[in-house]
C-alpha cells in the first residue's frame, strides 16, 4: 500500500489554570490552519473530558512537504510558540512515511516523535 499522507497525533498536559488560555490559542491555530493550509487535510483538537488537563491533536497532511510547508508557516511561527507557555508536548507520535528532509526535521522535535510507517490497509 502506498500512500503519501502523514498523520500526527500528539498529545498535550495543559497547565494547571491555563485551560481557557489553551482553548482561546487553538481556536486560533484552528481558523489560520484552515485559511493558510490547503495541504492539511485534518486538523482536530480532542480534550479530555475529566478534569480538562489533556488534550489529543489529530492531523493529517497531504505529503511530508505539507508538513515542511506547515512548519514555516504562520501558525507554527506565531501561535505555537504561545501554546507551548501554557502546555507541553507529553507524547508525539506520526504515522506514514515521512520523506528523508521531513525526518532530520521531525528529529528536532522535543521529544522526538515515534514514527509508524505504513504497511497496509485501506482508507474510503
Amino acid at each position: 500500500m502506498e500512500s503519501s499522507q502523514i498523520h500526527f497525533r500528539a498529545e498535550f498536559t495543559i497547565e494547571e489554570g491555563k485551560i481557557e488560555e489553551y482553548k482561546e490559542l487553538i481556536q486560533e491555530m484552528s481558523r489560520v490552519v484552515e485559511a493558510s493550509e490547503p495541504d492539511t487535510i485534518d486538523y482536530q483538537f480532542y480534550l479530555d473530558r475529566d478534569d480538562k488537563t489533556k488534550c489529543i491533536v489529530h492531523e493529517t497532511y497531504a505529503n511530508s512537504e505539507a508538513v515542511l510547508a506547515r512548519n514555516n508557516d504562520v501558525a507554527s511561527q506565531t501561535i505555537l510558540p504561545k501554546i507551548s507557555k501554557v502546555a507541553r508536548i507529553s507524547r508525539f507520535d506520526v504515522y506514514g512515511n515521512p520523506d528523508e528532509e521531513l525526518q532530520k526535521v521531525l528529529a528536532s522535535f522535543s521529544p522526538t516523535p515515534q514514527i509508524y510507517n505504513l504497511i497496509t490497509g485501506s482508507s474510503r
